[in-house]
């Protein structure tokens, strides 16, 4: 598939959409994140992300009260638990 760069220019909103899309790791690059929003949309990307920080709000709260962490990687995890 032959590929071409375009410049455009974006708002702060979108900017701002695009960094989180990529924190929270639903993207692994800009050109992704702008993929993942043309896929979604403006509201169901913001949907998207919104549950996602909610989720983490949750966990941090949870971890403030003595919870302890959950590995990442749940797959080490599973692997201890076989042994």
């Amino acid at each position: 598939m032959k590929t071409s760069v375009i410049g455009i220019r974006i708002d702060a909103v979108t900017s701002s959409l695009i960094d989180r899309i990529i924190k929270y790791k639903l993207a692994n690059s800009k050109a992704d994140a702008i993929r993942f929003i043309m896929l979604n949309g403006m509201k169901g990307a913001t949907g998207i992300v919104e549950r996602k920080e909610a989720a983490e709000k949750i966990l941090s709260s949870w971890h403030k009260k003595g919870f302890p962490r959950l590995p990442k990687d749940l797959s080490k995890m599973a692997l201890k638990e076989r042994e």
